[in-house]
């Protein structure tokens, strides 16, 4: 398959709450992984959300007191293999970018101290 991002992704554990333009409720979606341009999501689903549906995100930076907020477009959708749920990219529309380099910068710590392990 083609790799078809601009950005190096980085691997990334973030706690993370989404909310659908068709949802009702926030919903846990943890980040998998984070770039300039977007990132990737875990998320059990009632029911399959249609690509390019807009979502707002709450994201929990660990070392931080302020959650992030940011809006992105699901830009892709797959069932996961291994357990219910789906995993999804976002690439974001709605960011300052305070927000994203506040991103990129603790993945790219944590990444660093991984690769010294």
């Amino acid at each position: 398959m083609e790799e078809r991002r601009k950005s190096k992704r980085f691997p990334i554990q973030l706690s993370a709450r989404c909310l659908g333009a068709s949802e009702e409720e926030w919903m846990d979606c943890p980040v998998t992984n984070v770039s300039r341009e977007g990132m990737g999501i875990d998320v059990l689903l009632k029911e399959r959300m249609p690509t390019g549906e807009i979502l707002q995100f709450k994201i929990t930076i660990p070392s931080q007191e302020e959650q992030i907020r940011i809006s992105g477009t699901l830009t892709w959708l797959r069932a996961r293999e291994e357990k219910a749920g789906y995993i999804g990219g976002i690439t974001f529309f709605s960011m300052d970018s305070e927000k994203i380099w506040r991103l990129l910068d603790h993945a790219n710590k944590n990444w660093a101290e991984e690769e010294k392990e």
